[in-house]
């Protein structure tokens, strides 16, 4: 046992020193660019070209399916395909994809370009958050940056620059007759054959994101960094209206310090948290002093809109949350609000009853003769109480009040209540 324990530490030794045994032959390694282009994805190609190189690897494929991100992650990896010595081909992937925005620089910095059928390429004009237009000076520098990549890459630089200034998008045929691609392409297979010539004694191997790549990047979605934002507001809310409820507390902590991680990644526009948690704060106060729609309802309904429509910074490329997701999600807020909160509210702020305030009114039976005192049961207790008539076993009496351990009660007559 003690020989396989060590035989194991010194190939875990040898794994840690000289890395990943790659098998021999062509090499291709294979990458998945998907999703909103930040800082992860980044990190993620720079590792996987820097994997190329050092298994000598003949070709990295990415495989692009993306509506575009954050420009200073767009630029990095831009920079990585352009200095990596191992040929980079761009495929756009699979079938309905497209490589939108950020993404259309990856696909003309690429050394190789192909795409899938139904797929598309383009609308890299600089948007707002609002999809309104951004100032010239941008425009002008994204124009003539797209406009270099293509240079470079021996592909038609005028129609790159459409792709910025007018928003052009093509599908993949437009695409290959204007000179933006080399390819169409029915598989990755097919992409591999094209660019060596060959797929004999070919090996191709996928490299996906690991898991802690995996969850970041979910985590850097601003649809889903929004909506943990939201929860994490709500539960902590929940919690202070309801002390010691414990798990709505954890719950919104996690969810907020998971949603500040994502915008300490994303261009987020601080005025769009502040407009959020003063709506949050709003539809609070006005469950507080007046339980219902009001003035501060609709105020803070505003403020979560507004808050939500300038959540990210306005100059940053592809960066927008779907209004469809704004609506229902301020919806949701003011349903819960409304209906939720309010019912908890109002059980609170209902008047505590204890002691001599609980038991008077309620009704009980004699258990034996009272004249004036005896035994009585009520909310099946038993008491010793007293009463200023003469009660008889089984009859029913009202409780009408307490002197100190002893309940004072009146026999019930027969047409109270009625």
């Amino acid at each position: 046992m003690s020989v396989k324990f060590f035989v194991l530490l010194i190939l875990l030794g040898l794994i840690l020193c000289y890395g990943v045994a790659w098998p021999q032959g062509s090499l291709v390694l294979v990458g998945e660019i998907s999703g909103v282009i930040n800082p992860v994805l980044a990190d993620y190609l720079e590792k996987l070209l820097q994997d190329a190189l050092q298994s000598e690897a003949k070709l990295v494929v990415l495989l692009i399916d993306t509506p575009g991100g954050l420009e200073e992650s767009m630029r990095k990896m831009v920079k990585s395909i352009l200095n990596s010595p191992v040929p980079v081909a761009a495929y756009v992937y699979p079938r309905g994809a497209r490589a939108a925005s950020a993404g259309t620089f990856l696909v003309l910095a690429a050394h190789h370009a192909f795409m899938s059928e139904n797929t598309t390429l383009g609308a890299a004009h600089p948007v707002t958050v609002e999809g309104e237009a951004v100032g010239e000076k941008i425009v002008n520098d994204t124009a003539a940056f797209i406009k270099t990549l293509a240079e470079t890459r021996g592909r038609n630089p005028e129609v790159a620059e459409k792709m910025v200034r007018e928003s052009l998008s093509l599908g993949e045929k437009e695409a290959l007759s204007s000179g933006l691609i080399d390819g169409i392409a029915a598989s990755l297979e097919e992409v591999v054959e094209k660019v060596l010539s060959t797929l004999k004694e070919v090996k191709i191997v996928r490299v996906p994101l690991s898991g802690r790549e995996r969850i970041l990047h979910a985590l850097l979605n601003p649809s889903l960094a929004y909506l943990l934002l939201v929860l994490g507001a709500l539960g902590l809310i929940f919690e202070l209206s309801n002390p010691g409820a414990i798990v709505p507390g954890v719950f919104g902590s996690i969810c907020l310090l998971l949603a500040f991680y994502a915008f300490s990644v994303l261009p987020v526009n601080v005025a769009g948290v502040i407009f959020i948690l003063l709506g949050f704060a709003f539809l609070a106060l006005d469950l507080w002093v007046t339980p219902g729609i009001g003035a501060l309802t609709v105020g803070g309904a505003i403020s979560l809109f507004l808050g939500s429509l300038t959540l990210f910074d306005v100059r940053k490329v592809g960066i927008r949350l779907p209004l469809e997701l704004i609506i229902f999600t301020v919806l949701g807020i003011l349903a819960f609000f409304v209906f939720a909160l309010s019912m908890a509210l109002v059980a609170m702020r209902r008047k505590v009853r204890t002691g001599e305030e609980a038991l008077k009114g309620k009704e009980g039976v004699a258990r034996q003769v009272l004249n004036p005192e005896g035994f009585v049961i009520v909310d099946g207790e038993l008491w010793w109480a007293e009463s200023p008539e003469l009660v008889t076993p089984g009859e029913k009496v009202v409780v009408v009040g307490k002197k100190g351990n002893r309940l004072l009660v009146n026999k019930k007559r027969e047409d109270e209540g009625k």
